[in-house]
């Protein structure tokens, strides 16, 4: 006969674990996650996978199987690119945007190694440097002033679509 207790699904509990300050969803606090808690999260996906999330989630004991999956997903994820955006994703960012809209998972897949979440942080980043550019090019015009905006925050050089 098999031990229950060799298959991960017999060992999870009926109730999710859940960190004590996300238990009042009115007043839940969000609890970054700790250095430690990241590489206990680390060793725990090298060893049971991307899918064992509930299991793993009870193997750390302070979070859900929601945050586990999602601090993964898009922060600890060795195989994430955290290197500066190129002029090249930066356009293809704005063309899958203007195909899709808001839709970061279906766009997250025209990316290699970029998490929905860092594409979606990225567009508002375009989007506040557009505005920003927009801004100082009509208190130009206003003013008569020629100067010019070198406020070029990680060379954002892509023009948003007209309809955006």
């Amino acid at each position: 006969m098999q031990n229950q207790y060799n298959q991960p699904m017999n060992m999870i509990p009926q109730q999710p674990i859940i960190a004590t300050a996300q238990t009042n969803k009115k007043h839940s606090i969000k609890v970054k996650f700790t250095p430690e808690e990241d590489e206990k999260l680390k060793m725990l996906v090298m060893a049971h996978g991307t899918s064992a999330w509930s299991f793993i989630a009870h193997l750390m004991g302070t979070r859900n199987h929601r945050q586990c999956r999602e601090r993964w997903k898009n922060y600890i994820n060795p195989s994430l690119r955290s290197d500066p955006w190129t002029l090249e994703e930066d356009q293809l960012l704005v063309d899958k945007y203007a195909e899709f809209g808001p839709k970061w998972n279906k766009i997250a897949k025209s990316f290699a190694n970029r998490s929905d979440n860092s594409i979606r942080n990225r567009w508002q980043l375009m989007l506040r440097q557009w505005e920003r550019q927009n801004h100082a090019k009509a208190s130009n015009e206003n003013n008569g002033s020629t100067q010019k905006n070198d406020d070029n925050e990680d060379n954002i050089q892509a023009l948003p679509p007209s309809n955006l």
